[in-house]
């Protein structure tokens, strides 16, 4: 998005804070001249105070401010308060809203903001509305829509311009008959963008209220990172195996690795003990997983990390109350921060081996380091310059088609869709076919975890994503040869928060994989599962007092015991 911010004169000719649905868009617009000079909401300590005018419409003020703050709130260092009635004396500002009646045209919604920056901030004796929406009174106004014109107007009241008006947006008014010129002091803080929540013309057609991953870079630009949302990616997010599973967290202690176990009894996470203090020295960007890699029927845990330039595999394997401690490859090739290490059974011997994708001059190259039970003897590539690299793919590993092997699951971003690759393996190799091309909308801080979900022998994959400052999930399910088109498993279902880190295991026992997140509760551990039942996720908490909260720890699932 070129996302522009209004900065100084500027004049909008049409329509500059009016939203239409998008079969009425460019039918009515309202000129109107914004202040002379738009100073941003950094000169108030990035605070917005925001007050209701209007009585009543509780059903609509809550979507609206679980909207604001799903969005804008969530996703940047800017901080709306109040959401109470406006004051009647005093001297304190406020953003005003005001609510009027509406009809059943635009799904029962609208929305205006005559002011943007904070020049829409008005005294009880100045009676000045910031914000004006129309909903219909009955309650029964589209959510979706209700989100969506929330989510612009208070985009505009954060200084943020329409988005088709920008100059960045070569289609022009063949596609979309708002375009009016940007003014001449307008900003371009990012490039343009199509879908925008500020764009009369996204796909959407103005009626879902999410940002775009060009909105929430346009939005870090002006108002920073909200730092509870940067992203912590979890490197042993799936447990391959089919049995009640525990969880293993390796941390940072002092600069060394030390390793807590949380057992399950199947209902909940008994209080977690440390396998082994301080044993062998702490890397942030040690790479962890875990598997059976001695094929005894314990899991053991991984690491790949960065020996002066050089790769090492270490294994500690699990003796059913520790870990024992053994480099099992000293020199497993060069060390890259950008690759992907993938545990799994690719040739169906039944110990765990360990895939190293990396970025081959621009390409894929799949290394495999086949385990023979006490070492990895060496590796050997299977796939070479296979499709282009990007930083940004979602790796996964599972036996998506059935056959006793793991094969490598990609999702990517393939011009604004995900598209779900899938590379089986032949026990020697990869193949490689795009099992569903048009998977959904791709958004940057999805994250995609593999598993046996509906229990069939095959596994799928899980997409989690935020959703309006809350937690929903689809269910791509596998065939044997290709994704089913995704199924909302959750919606909104807790909070959501990227450093939140994913696992997957049959933590009950019963067959299906589970989803399990663990996350800071003012800087304490909480580990939330989520029980699938074959077609929905349940969540319930396990354990609400789990140690204290580091970035930097490793949540891995297996049966240790």
């Amino acid at each position: 998005m070129k996302k522009c911010i209004l900065v100084g004169t500027l004049l909008i000719t049409a329509g500059a804070g009016r939203l239409h649905a998008a079969e009425n868009v460019g039918k009515t617009t309202q000129p109107l001249t914004a202040d002379k000079t738009i100073t941003l909401w950094t000169s108030n300590n990035n605070t917005v105070p925001v007050c209701w005018e209007t009585a009543g419409y509780d059903r609509e003020k809550k979507i609206v401010k679980e909207a604001v703050q799903g969005t804008w709130e969530f996703h940047a260092n800017i901080n709306f308060t109040g959401w109470d009635t406006c004051p009647t004396e005093g001297e304190a500002s406020h953003v005003r809203m005001r609510i009027d009646s509406y009809g059943d045209e635009n799904a029962g919604a609208m929305g205006r903001a005559p002011v943007f920056g904070t020049g829409a901030l008005s005294k009880p004796a100045e009676k000045r509305t910031g914000v004006i929406f129309q909903f219909k009174p009955d309650g029964k106004a589209d959510q979706s829509r209700v989100e969506y014109i929330a989510a612009h107007e208070f985009g505009h009241i954060l200084g943020f311009m329409h988005e088709q008006d920008g100059a960045g947006n070569v289609e022009g008014p063949a596609h979309c008959a708002q375009i009016t010129g940007t003014g001449d002091n307008a900003k371009p803080v990012t490039e343009y963008d199509r879908d925008s929540v500020m764009n009369y013309c996204n796909k959407f057609g103005n009626m879902r209220g999410d940002l775009t991953d060009i909105d929430i870079k346009g939005a870090h630009e002006v108002y920073g990172i909200r730092r509870h949302n940067l992203a912590s990616r979890n490197s042993c997010s799936s447990s391959l195996i089919k049995q009640a599973s525990s969880l293993a967290a390796p941390w940072n202690d002092g600069g060394a690795a030390t390793f807590a176990v949380f057992p399950s009894d199947r209902t909940k996470f008994l209080y977690h003990s440390q396998w082994n203090v301080k044993d062998g020295g702490w890397m942030d960007n040690a790479k962890w997983m875990a598997g059976d890699f001695n094929g005894d029927g314990l899991t053991d845990i991984g690491a790949a990390w960065n020996n002066g330039g050089t790769n090492v595999l270490t294994v500690r394997q699990s003796t059913g109350s520790a870990f024992t401690h053994t480099h099992w490859l000293v020199n497993a090739g060069g060390w890259m921060d950008s690759t992907v290490w993938l545990p799994g059974d690719f040739n169906g011997d039944g110990r765990t081996d360990i895939a190293g994708v990396w970025n081959d001059g621009g390409s894929v190259t799949i290394a495999v380091f086949l385990s023979d039970g006490t070492k990895f003897p060496g590796w050997t590539q299977w796939s070479v310059k296979d499709g282009g690299w990007m930083d940004n793919v979602k790796w996964v590993a599972g036996d998506f088609n059935g056959d006793g092997r793991t094969d490598i699951g990609a999702a990517w971003n393939n011009g604004g869709q995900t598209t779900l690759t899938v590379r089986p393996s032949t026990g020697s190799g990869f193949g490689h076919v795009h099992w569903l091309a048009d998977a959904g909308d791709w958004t940057e801080s999805g994250t995609f975890v593999a598993g046996d979900f509906n229990a069939d022998g095959r596994a799928d994959i899980v997409r989690l994503w935020e959703d309006l400052g809350k937690t929903s999930s689809q269910v791509y399910l596998s065939s044997g040869t290709q994704f089913q088109a995704p199924v909302a498993w959750t919606t909104r279902d807790g909070g959501w928060g990227s450093e939140v880190k994913w696992t997957a295991a049959d933590f009950d026992g019963d067959g299906l994989t589970d989803l399990n997140a663990t996350w800071n509760h003012g800087g304490t551990n909480v580990l939330t599962v989520r029980r699938s039942t074959g077609s929905a996720f349940n969540a319930a908490h396990w354990s609400t007092n789990a140690g204290g909260w580091m970035d930097s720890t490793a949540w891995c699932a297996g049966r240790f015991n």
